[in-house]
């Protein structure tokens, strides 16, 4: 189905590739033995918190998490070096690299170019959904010149997003580290 066609049944394409990037999302999660909290809720350029439990010296270590989703080539734009390049609008770019007492990544799913609805498939007994995440830590990103009207991201091809990514910063958050 075309966006159209998809509209015209009621769900736009925009609105599978956000579900799908919030139920991978969900999925990763759970494989590092973290939950969601607050989902669905898009306050200060955040759309979910991953939180962590265990036996951390700190209680409740989390994180938040801008997510974006996207089949298009022009959105998601394939660096010479294999990462990619997005572009978000200066007040969007500008809060998230705000500083907070809880760190912030941004993850996007990109997704094969002209994907409008995500399929999930089984292949070799295991569940596959075409497609990569990658994360960027807005505390690493520059300023912005003041005027301009957006900033653009570079998602590292080595910063996939995993359960062992998510595992990683939540051990480093429930043991003090972080910003």
């Amino acid at each position: 189905m075309d966006e159209a066609e998809l509209r015209r049944a009621g769900i736009p394409a925009s609105a599978h590739k956000e579900r799908a990037s919030y139920f991978t999302l969900a999925l990763l999660a759970n494989s590092a033995s973290c939950q969601l909290q607050d989902p669905h809720l898009d306050y200060d350029c955040l759309d979910v918190t991953v939180l962590g439990s265990g036996p951390f010296p700190l209680r409740g270590p989390r994180f938040d998490v801008q997510l974006k989703s996207t089949s298009s080539e022009h959105t998601a734009r394939l660096l010479k070096n294999g990462d990619y390049a997005i572009t978000l609008p200066a007040a969007q770019y500008q809060e998230l690299r705000r500083p907070g007492y809880v760190p912030a990544r941004l993850v996007v799913l990109i997704l094969p170019t002209g994907v409008d609805v995500p399929q999930v498939r089984s292949e070799d007994g295991r569940l596959v959904l075409d497609g990569i995440m990658l994360w960027s830590d807005p505390g690493t990103w520059e300023a912005l010149p003041p005027g301009q009207q957006s900033g653009t991201v570079v998602l590292k091809r080595e910063n996939e997003f995993t359960a062992e990514y998510i595992r990683d910063l939540i051990k480093i958050e429930g043991n003090g580290g972080g910003r």
